[in-house]
C-alpha cells in the first residue's frame, strides 16, 4: 500500500452492503461481510484499479452518530478521519430502506467537507426510473447511481465514474525497503493502543472488550528515512472456542497477516499468565519463516520491574524455547514508556533478515565450527561431510549446504551448526534456513 495513491471513501449507516461493494471492487473477500449490521468497526485499506488507474479504496464501519454506544461514537470518529482523508467519497444507501434521517446526516457532513463525492444507491436488482429515485436527489450529491453491489450490477460503470472523477496523481511506487510488520497477540493485550502510540493517530477503534479489531488493517508510518507498514490483527482465541463466525474471519485474517509480514510483533501482557495462543501464534511464525519481535506491554502496571522481568525472561525461555533467539521489549502503550523502541528494534531485525552473507566468509565460518566439534557418525557408522555452503536467499536467509549425504545429519548437530552460525553472523529474531544438499 502507498499513501501517494488517491482515496476513495465509502460510508454510510450501518449494513447498507459498503463492505459488499469493497469487495466487488476488489474482486475478492477482503473485509469481513455477514448477515450481522455493524461488522466493519475499522477503517480498511486496500489497492483497486480499473481501466489502468489505480487508487486507493477504504472501507468504514457503518456511521450512527444517534447511537448510544461507546463503540459506535468512535466508529462516527473513524469515518470522520476517512472523509477528512479522501479525494473521493461514495456515500453508500440501501435501495430498499429508502432515504432515513441517518442518511441526511452523513450526506451533511460529506458536503461540508466540499471534496467530490458520488451517490450509490445499493441492492437495485433491476433497472430503476428517474422518477423512482427522486428522493435520493434530496441528498444534494448529484445523480444517485443504482447498482447491485452483491450481483455486480451496474458496478462496472460506477468505477468508470470513480476513475473519471479522481485527481490525475501519479502515485509513487512503495519504497522496496518498507518494511512490513504484523502486531499479534490474543485478545485485549493492548496492540490497537500500541499501533495507535507508534502512529501517533487514534488510528484503529480501541475498546476494553476483546476482539474489538476484527480485521487487520494496515498503517503505513514514517520513522526517520524508514517507512513501515503496521498490520494490527484479531484477537487470537483458541481455535475451539471459536463459536462466533465474525471471529472465525477475524482469526483466519490473523493468520494472512502473519504471511503478508516481514517481522511479526507478539504482544503479551505482563499482568496475565502465558497462554498457549501465544505459543500458536509464534509456531505460525515460526512456520512461515518470520522474524519474531517480543513485545510485553502494559509495564506501567508492574510494582517491582527487576524482580518481575527475571521471572519473565525465566518463564519466556522455558515456554518458548524456540524464541530464544528474538528479542523482548518491555513497554507500555498507555503511558508510551519503552514504545519508542520498538520500530527501531524491528529495523535492526529486518536489516539481519535482509542479509547477504559473503560466500567466502560463510564457508570459513561453518568450516571453524566444523572443527571444532566433529559430526557424529550415524547408527550405521556413516559420517556427514561438508564440502561447500552458500547463501541462496534473503529474508529468511537460506544456507545450501552441500554435504555427501543429507541423510547423514543428526539433529542435535544440525541444531549445534545452527546455534554457531548465530553466534558468528548475530540474527537475531529471525529464523535461518539450512538447506541440505548432496554433492559428489
Amino acid at each position: 500500500m502507498t499513501a501517494m495513491l488517491p482515496i476513495v471513501a465509502i460510508v454510510g449507516r450501518p449494513n447498507v452492503g459498503k463492505s459488499t461493494l469493497f469487495n466487488r471492487v476488489l474482486g475478492h473477500r477482503q473485509a469481513i461481510v455477514d448477515e450481522l449490521p455493524g461488522l466493519t468497526r475499522d477503517r480498511h485499506y486496500a489497492e483497486a484499479s480499473w481501466n489502468g488507474r489505480t487508487f486507493l479504496l477504504v472501507d468504514t464501519g457503518g456511521i450512527d452518530p444517534l447511537s448510544a454506544q461507546p463503540i459506535q461514537r468512535q466508529i462516527v470518529r473513524q469515518t470522520e478521519y476517512a472523509i477528512e482523508e479522501a479525494d473521493l467519497t461514495l456515500l453508500v444507501l440501501d435501495w430498499k430502506e429508502g432515504v432515513t434521517p441517518l442518511d441526511l446526516d452523513v450526506a451533511d457532513r460529506i458536503r461540508k467537507r466540499g471534496r467530490p463525492a458520488l451517490l450509490v444507491v445499493n441492492k437495485v436488482d433491476t433497472s430503476r426510473s428517474e422518477a423512482e429515485l427522486a428522493d435520493y436527489y434530496a441528498l444534494g450529491l448529484g445523480d444517485p447511481i443504482p447498482v447491485s453491489a452483491l450481483h455486480g450490477r451496474e458496478s462496472g460503470d460506477l468505477l468508470d465514474l470513480i476513475t473519471a472523477v479522481l485527481p490525475g496523481v501519479e502515485p509513487k511506487p512503495l519504497d522496496p525497503n518498507t518494511i512490513r510488520i504484523a502486531v499479534v497477540g490474543r485478545p485485549n493485550v493492548g496492540k490497537s493502543s500500541l499501533v495507535n502510540r507508534l502512529t501517533g493517530q487514534e488510528r484503529m477503534v480501541v475498546d476494553e472488550a476483546p476482539g474489538t479489531t476484527r480485521d487487520a488493517v494496515d498503517t503505513t508510518i514514517r520513522n526517520g528515512t524508514q517507512t513501515y507498514v503496521l498490520v494490527d490483527t484479531a484477537g487470537m482465541r483458541r481455535e475451539a472456542k471459536v463459536h462466533d463466525p465474525v471471529e472465525f474471519y477475524g482469526i483466519t485474517r490473523a493468520l494472512r497477516a502473519i504471511s503478508r509480514a516481514d517481522i511479526v510483533v507478539l504482544v503479551m501482557d505482563v499482568s496475565r499468565e502465558p497462554a498457549k495462543q501465544e505459543a500458536r501464534l509464534a509456531s505460525l511464525a515460526e512456520e512461515r519463516t518470520k522474524a519474531i519481535v517480543v513485545v510485553f506491554n502494559k509495564w506501567d502496571l508492574v510494582q517491582e520491574p527487576a524482580a518481575t522481568r527475571e521471572a519473565i525472561e525465566a518463564e519466556f525461555t522455558r515456554m518458548y524455547p524456540f524464541l530464544e533467539h528474538a528479542p523482548r521489549l518491555y513497554a507500555s502503550a498507555k503511558t508510551g514508556a519503552g514504545v519508542g523502541k520498538i520500530l527501531p528494534a524491528c529495523e535492526r531485525v529486518y536489516r539481519e533478515y535482509a542479509r547477504l552473507i559473503p560466500t567466502p566468509e560463510l564457508n570459513k565460518a561453518v568450516h571453524d565450527i566444523l572443527n571444532r566439534v566433529r559430526p557424529p557418525a550415524t547408527p550405521s557408522g556413516k559420517h556427514l561431510k561438508f564440502y561447500y555452503a552458500a547463501q541462496t536467499s534473503t529474508k529468511p536467509p537460506t544456507f545450501a549446504l552441500y554435504v555427501n549425504n543429507p541423510r547423514y545429519r543428526i539433529k542435535n548437530y544440525v541444531s549445534y551448526l545452527e546455534r554457531g552460525l548465530r553466534e558468528r553472523f548475530g540474527f537475531q529474531g529471525i529464523p535461518i534456513v539450512l538447506d541440505w544438499k548432496r554433492s559428489q
